[in-house]
This record gives structure tokens, sequence and C-alpha cells, in this order.
């Protein structure tokens, strides 16, 4: 084979391999409170804290119970609804629906993994403020 058939074919892999477009689902679980200093805390600063951070990046929140939270962002066309739970020390991220993310019980859209870990980081922020 020629110099310039590997090297063809080696680009085209290359290019396809960066073209995969999802990702496989991933729920983020446990995360642990961000705490500072001696401060302590409840369950209500922490559904406060996740309420601003998601309303802070553009998500919409509904508080179910108290320790339930739905959050859905909608981005153009598309849309993804997370179910947050959490107590006074941690808590969970995970998918509960989505509109035009490609999912398909397995694998969604790789900007899932960005939209959900910008939200965490949010989340902690908020807390230690």
């Amino acid at each position: 084979m020629s110099k310039f058939k590997i090297t063809l074919s080696t680009v085209i892999i290359v290019f396809l391999m960066g073209c995969n477009s999802t990702v496989p689902i991933k729920n983020f679980e446990n995360q642990s409170i961000a705490q500072y200093g001696e401060a302590t805390s409840t369950k209500s600063s922490v559904e406060k804290s996740i309420v601003r951070a998601a309303i802070s990046l553009g998500w919409k929140t509904e508080v179910k119970s108290e320790k339930e939270i739905i959050a859905t962002l909608d981005i153009r066309k598309h849309q993804l609804v997370v179910v947050i739970t959490h107590d006074d020390q941690n808590f969970s991220v995970k998918y509960k629906d989505s509109t035009n993310l490609k999912y398909n019980g397995r694998k969604i859209h790789r900007q899932y993994i960005n939209w959900v870990t910008n939200l965490i980081r949010s989340i902690h922020a908020q807390n230690i403020t």
C-alpha cells in the first residue's frame, strides 16, 4: 500500500472517531456537599443551593419533595430532564428524560455530560457562598 493510501486511511479513521456524537449515559450519584469552614449544611440550605445553581445556568426547577428536585434544561430544540435527590450531606443527579438528545437507553448526546457536570460545579459553588 502506498504512503498516500495509508495516510488517507488514518485521517478518515481519526475523523470518524471524532464524530461520535453519543456517550454512555452516566448518573452522578452521592456527590458530597461542599463545605466551607465549620459551617454545616441542612436539607433546606442544600435545596436552595441546588435551585440557585440550576437557575443560574438556565435550568428550570420544580421541587417535588423535601429531598427531590426535577431540573429541566431547554436548549434550542433539545431538552434534558434530571432528578436531583439530596440530603444534608450528599446529592445525586440522575437522568430522567430527554428530547432530541439521541437517547437510546444506553447512550445520549455527548453534551449531556458537560451540562450535568456544569450543574454539579455550580451546586458546589452555591453551597459554599
